[in-house]
């Protein structure tokens, strides 16, 4: 059985972490909850400890590590990230295990997984998203960045299940009562994308063989499900891509698995 499915336990700014998995083996993408609460979303979408096998961390801000250290060591698997990443992980926690690092644009075996991280813009240190593949199905993750450039949108396309940023509504950011400052760096090009420059992107990347699209990190402040559901809805009506399964990610908590 060649099946590929994901699982996000949790997306936003209070803590993420994603379970790609097939019946046997798994990789969790970041660790932003506590142990506890990580179990308890596991056990809930009827996952297995023991399907996690590695953690790949996306980048180093809080709500993507915040359980890491204790996770790690609680399932006894080796921790990826980057090579300049890892280094601010073990500067921001020297009790952390090695970490494994790898180089942004190669690839990597884990297991069943094939694994190729690919950099980001946003405002951290050497992030990366991933497409993991498995036979001949493919999953992609952009989550925290800015801007889409050439090189995401290569990575994503042919994807048989994308995971996709879509963090704001631009006139409930406007309307926020959020400072200029931090406005400034949302919208920036190593911030977060808004709804529609999400929706643009995955004009740009959907392919024949896509089969889900799940909307990641939306704001709690300045975004809400209906609005970041209606604009990817609304672009993938002008494809004519109703076939399409469209998920919205949550904070509190995890989403059905997406199978690929």
């Amino acid at each position: 059985m060649t099946a590929l499915g994901v699982t996000v336990l949790a997306s936003g700014s209070s803590g993420n972490a994603i379970l790609v998995h097939n019946h046997q083996e798994g990789l969790l993408i970041d660790s932003g909850l506590s142990l506890r609460e990580l179990r308890h979303r596991m056990r809930s979408s009827g996952l297995p400890e023991n399907l996690v096998k590695g953690i790949l961390i996306t980048h180093e801000h809080s709500d993507h590590i915040r359980g890491l250290r204790v996770c790690a060591e609680h399932f006894q698997v080796p921790v990826y990230a980057s090579c300049l990443c890892a280094e601010k992980l073990r500067y921001l926690d020297p009790a952390l295990g090695a970490v494994v690092r790898f180089a942004p644009g190669g690839e990597f075996q884990l297991g069943e997984f094939k694994i190729t991280p690919f950099p980001l813009e946003h405002d951290a240190v050497d992030p990366v998203g991933y497409v993991i593949s498995r036979a001949s199905r493919k999953i992609g993750l952009a989550m925290d960045l800015g801007q889409a450039g050439r090189m995401t949108e290569f990575q994503l396309r042919s994807c048989d299940t994308l995971l996709l940023e879509s963090n704001h509504d631009l006139n409930m950011l406007a309307a926020s009562q959020r400072p200029w400052y931090l406005k400034q760096r949302i919208l920036g090009p190593q911030g977060h994308l808004s709804n529609k420059q999400s929706s643009d992107c995955l004009a740009r990347v959907l392919s024949a063989n896509t089969r889900n699209v799940i909307l990641m990190h939306l704001s709690r402040e300045c975004n809400t499900e209906a609005l970041a559901d209606a604009s990817a809805r609304a672009e993938l009506q002008k494809l004519q891509r109703t076939d399409v399964n469209l998920m919205v990610s949550h904070q509190d908590q995890p989403l059905a698995t997406a199978w690929a």
